[in-house]
């Protein structure tokens, strides 16, 4: 297992790209940004190289609000053999949220057991430390 790109509990930490850097900094910073289309307005998110509606390579970093809509969640009750660091988390609950300004972003839903993560539920994000020079966006119920 390739020790380079894991926290010291066994969890896999991101390769951080000039691309990705303003995401993983932001967070560490306790707050959330996507990318924003210079030319038509459209919130991307996952970073990309080029607008996801026109194309267009003009993209900025903008600050969201982290509040959003719970669209799609799953909870995770074992572990992959290659990620044992998670096995102290079980169960883990992964969604899919619609931010409040229109991007949509995955990350992990904490704060409620799963039984109590409905879709269509608020959530807003708050952010935890994952190295030193990134965190990471999760989402509580509102």
């Amino acid at each position: 297992m390739d020790t380079k790109h894991m926290d010291a509990a066994g969890k896999p930490l991101p390769e951080i790209t000039d691309a990705t850097r303003p995401f993983w900094t932001a967070a560490k910073n306790r707050k959330l940004v996507v990318q924003k289309c210079g030319r038509c307005g459209t919130l991307n998110f996952f970073p990309k190289p080029w607008c996801v509606d026109c194309g267009s390579r003009r993209l900025d970093w903008v600050e969201v609000s982290g509040k959003g809509t719970v669209y799609s969640f799953t909870t995770a009750n074992k572990v992959m053999m290659n990620f044992p660091g998670w096995k102290a988390d079980l169960p883990v609950t992964l969604g899919i949220s619609d931010l409040d300004e229109g991007a949509r972003m995955y990350g992990q839903l904490v704060g409620a057991k799963p039984e109590a993560m409905k879709i269509g539920m608020k959530v807003k994000a708050v952010f935890e430390d994952i190295s030193a020079e990134a965190g990471i966006p999760k989402f509580v119920p509102a």
